[in-house]
């Protein structure tokens, strides 16, 4: 399964990159210079600086100042340090009740979540709950109120005594709480109609409470799924097998999947069907901890399908002698509530065209101004900085008549940004999904720029926001207005009607759509995705917050969009982790490369070594499937500039643009990018609209264009175009270290080379070597972006990199990457350890000594009687065990020297008897 794939590949990932333990000693403690909180709450943000940590030397940790979080809401969150963010997904907490929290981040263990109370309430309670006889032991209690948005599962209570559970609750005092028991769960919780009651007080108070019955008891601690099927692309060969997971503590010993075929949802329980076919999950493996915790593994198999059928299904455990099942993955007790999973059954392959689209991102707004006089929004009498919250005047007759520059580009493929009926210049807020408001245009005009872009070879996909609409959308209004009685409200998720509902990230402006409701969905699928590719014409879909709508949804949207046209290109903006980004297989054609966009930010913004970058590309390139299409790109609509993150420097926009260009993917360029646009701003020096420095005007005039910057980026899809091994090519970092990386992209037919120096040094080379190539071959290189041709000369091919330069070669003859001899064993061996050494990088490379059969460091002074700790790194993975250590007993140069055939073993000799290093190893 690939999802399984990408955790050995990540497990190794970040093996590469785990220093001993012991080398912490050598660490300063503080690690990082700066550490800064970005996140999703209402008092947090994803752009700024604006919450930086302090460093607790006592403790060890840094830690935040008190952030305002609310009760029962997720917040995902992340942590900058130095510059860098953290490697993987998004950390999340889920505070049990309303008030301030302190953050605390953990140098040499950045994943703990540590949030803590930070207690400012004047008031508080302590509950006492006494739970019924019939109470399960394994159970814990827990309670929901209005200070945590009635969230049935974040606020456990204690156990006290054997049926006393107590839980402490901050509140301002005089203020009342709210609140319902329950077992870990809504279905679970005291049977009762109305809340209870209790009012916050300055002094100690205890409220003693007594349930006698709840709704009913928990099968199983937990049921997970999470899409575990294998094959996880089906085709009409297969058969799929599902895999759950069961937490619990009684028995369970039953189990079943309902699926259906049709399109509609699957309804049974218990093993009996309702809707759908069903097929038995049988336990196959059960261990038990000390705590007396089971886990169950129960697989099933769904039969296979003819092509283009939509399977859903749903899955319920149970015990044969006991009441009632509890379904995967939400662990509702009826199917009508539960998680809906789905897969799509197809011969899976993206569009061919997808997989060497380069895609140029126009921002409507911020494009072109083509005609004032739908300007009705635009105010010029405003400072710039405020005219950059509003309309700037861009519509889509300024794309109309930049079609040919578009074109000049050489790029195949136009994303336009939504320009939807809505309050904003953005268009994110879509208050009709099928009329474009007149700030922008019309509908004819949108299909002319459509059928002139074809009629240049050029696809246009349109960017689709199916998870929301804005609050002033009909739609909403009339839900908002009637309640129940409107044809609307179950299209939104209303928690407490008329002002509380489901929203986009806690944007009330954002109310999400109920995209499983069965009537909202057919308009979406059956209206607005028919009238964007019929009426208008679009070849594809950007789609906007993919993550909102469920899985289900995507297989019924594959469905409809396959259905009407097999060749359109469907990618989703999943901004999460890889295992997230690679979930959509199957349903999407490709995703927005975020991964990868850090990668790069990382290595030419933060200062990132160019090893931590090879080790990135290669687990986010595993990752993915190979038709599924990456969309790269340096910067967008939501993130900062990227040349005015690298600080106005061009050279460092180049290089990046080159490995960008180079990197397998569908390169995007998000517009000006081409010719050297920043930020007039610091968006960190804003409280609000911060993205408002990311979207400026495009510049249009030569003499505010960089012209340098232009030609290069046409260069970079010239030789994009003229090498099939940049869009299909295999992937192989030849070589890495600090500062440099080697890389190919190989097809039989065609082979590219690319080399990256970020240091600011030369480097020299041989080519051939570093390929571990043993026969020599003739071989003849020629640089893509200056015609230079470099021949090879009795099996050596020596490549100088310049500094901060990044070089690409065509490849003419027979350039093959070999594993390396028995003797030799790795590609690369580095020495790290304690002062003259450093723990942190690869500047202590070792050669390789071919008469020797070992491999020996540049000499290093030491110091009498001093001890050095060191250790080696080979082929970016620690040697394992403990540190190495040598005392030297006079002052002077040593050499280190490293067998691969005897690796524990330490050899270290005066530089004076290096002759001797044959008899020594």
């Amino acid at each position: 399964m690939k999802k399984f794939y990408w955790f050995i590949g990540i497990v190794f990932f970040l093996l590469s990159f785990a220093q001993p333990f012991a080398q912490n000693a050598f660490a300063d403690d503080k690690v990082y210079d700066t550490v800064v909180l970005r996140g999703s709450a209402a008092s947090l943000d994803w752009s700024s600086n604006d919450h930086p940590l302090a460093y607790d030397a006592e403790e060890g940790v840094w830690k935040s100042d008190p952030v305002a979080l609310e009760g029962g809401n997720e917040v995902e969150f992340k942590y900058v340090y130095d510059g860098s963010w953290m490697e993987g997904a998004n950390l999340t907490y889920t505070p049990p009740q309303d008030g301030d929290y302190t953050f605390v981040f953990y140098p040499e263990n950045e994943r703990t979540v540590d949030v803590r109370s930070a207690n400012t309430s004047s008031g508080s309670v302590t509950l006492e709950l006494t739970v019924p006889e019939a109470t399960p032991d394994w159970v814990v209690p827990t309670l929901a109120s209005n200070m945590n948005d009635f969230n049935y599962k974040v606020s456990p209570l204690s156990k006290v005594d054997e049926r006393t559970y107590q839980i402490q609750v901050n509140g301002e005092s005089g203020e009342t709480l709210s609140y319902f028991y329950s077992l870990d769960g809504e279905p679970y919780k005291e049977v009762r109609e109305e809340p209870r009651s209790v009012v916050f007080t300055e002094d100690t108070h205890v409220q003693k409470d007594t349930v006698t019955e709840w709704e009913t008891i928990p099968v199983a601690q937990d049921v997970t799924h999470d899409f575990n099927h294998e094959p996880y692309t089906p085709d009409k060969k297969d058969n799929v097998v599902v895999e759950v997971t069961v937490d619990h503590y009684g028995p369970i010993d039953e189990g079943a999947v309902y699926y259906t075929t049709d399109g509609s949802s699957p309804v049974g329980k218990r093993g009996e069907v309702e809707n759908g076919k069903t097929a038995d999950l049988q336990v196959t493996e059960t261990t038990t901890q000390n705590n007396g915790l089971k886990t169950s593994i129960l697989t099933g198999t769904i039969p296979n399908q003819k092509n283009e059928t939509r399977v859903k299904y749903k899955i319920d455990v149970w015990h044969s002698e006991s009441k009632g099942s509890q379904f995967a993955d939400n662990n509702a007790l009826t199917s009508e509530n539960a998680t809906e999973f789905a897969y799509y059954v197809e011969d899976y392959q993206s569009p061919d065209w997808a997989k060497e689209a380069i895609i140029y991102q126009v921002f409507v707004d911020r494009f072109r101004d083509g005609t004032d006089s739908n300007n009705t929004s635009v105010d010029p009498s405003l400072p710039y900085d405020e005219q950059l919250k509003g309309c700037m005047g861009g519509d889509i007759q300024g794309v109309l008549e930049k079609l040919d520059y578009i074109d000049s580009l050489g790029v195949n493929t136009i994303w336009i940004s939504p320009i939807y009926e809505g309050p904003y210049s953005h268009g994110y807020h879509p208050a009709d999904f099928m009329n474009i408001d007149p700030r922008f245009g019309s509908n004819e005009l949108m299909k002319e720029l459509v059928k002139k872009a074809h009629k240049r070879n050029i696809k246009v996909v349109y960017d689709l926001v199916p998870n929301h609409t804005s609050n002033q959308h009909p739609f909403f209004q009339d839900a908002v207005e009637k309640g129940e009685d409107s044809p609307y409200y179950d299209w939104y998720s209303f928690t407490n009607w008329p002002n509380e509902y489901e929203t986009f990230y806690d944007v009330q402006e954002l109310p999400e759509l109920n995209n499983d409701n069965p009537e909202t969905r057919e308009y979406m699928l059956d209206e607005v995705v028919p009238f964007w590719m019929e009426e208008i014409g679009v070849d594809g879909f950007r789609l906007d917050y993919a993550k909102g709508p469920s899985q289900s949804f995507w297989v019924d949207f594959r469905h409809k969009v396959k259905e009407l046209d097999s060749n359109a290109f469907i990618f989703g903006e999943v901004w999460d982790n890889l295992d997230t980004i690679t979930s959509y297989t199957g349903k999407l054609d490709g995703a927005i490369d975020f991964e990868t966009q850090s990668a790069i930010q990382n290595a030419f913004i933060n200062d990132g070594s160019m090893n931590q970058l090879a080790s990135s590309l290669t687990t986010i390139h595993n990752a993915y499937s190979e038709e599924f299409v990456p969309a790269t790109f340096l910067d967008s609509h939501d993130v900062p500039r990227f040349l005015y993150e690298a600080d106005g420097n061009t050279q460092t926009l180049k290089n990046a643009a080159s490995l960008q260009f180079t990197l397998p993917g569908a390169p995007v360029i998000y517009y000006g990018d081409e010719v050297g646009l920043s930020q007039s701003g610091d968006h960190n020096a804003v409280d609000e609209w911060k993205d408002r420095y990311y979207r400026e005007m495009m510049p249009w005039k030569p003499s505010e264009q960089d012209q340098d910057v232009k030609a290069h980026y046409k260069k970079l899809i010239d030789i994009r175009q003229e090498h099939e091994a940049l869009t299909d090519g295999d992937l192989e970092m030849v070589y890495y270290d600090d500062d440099l990386l080697v890389f190919e992209r190989k097809l039989p037919q065609d082979q590219v080379v690319v080399v990256i120096n970020k240091g600011d040094s030369q480097h020299q080379f041989d080519l051939i070597d570093l390929y571990n190539q043993k026969t020599p071959n003739r071989v003849k290189l020629t640089s893509l972006t200056d015609g230079k041709k470099l021949k090879s000369h009795k099996g050596s091919l020596e490549l100088k990199s310049e500094a901060h330069s990044v070089s690409i070669y065509e490849v003419k003859g027979k350039l093959r990457l070999e594993t390396p001899d028995e003797y030799k064993k790795y590609s690369k061996v580095a020495i790290r350890g304690s002062e003259p050494l450093d723990w942190e990088s690869d500047a202590n490379l070792l050669s390789y000594d071919d008469s020797n059969h070992v491999w020996k460091s540049d000499p290093l002074e030491l110091k009498a009687d001093e001890t050095i700790e060191f250790k080696y790194v080979r082929d970016g993975e620690w040697l394992e065990g403990d540190n190495l250590t040598f005392t030297p007993e006079i002052d002077g140069d040593y050499i280190f020297i490293f067998n691969p055939q005897d690796q524990y073993r330490i050899t270290v000799l005066p530089y004076s008897e290096s002759a001797n290093l044959g008899k020594a190893s």
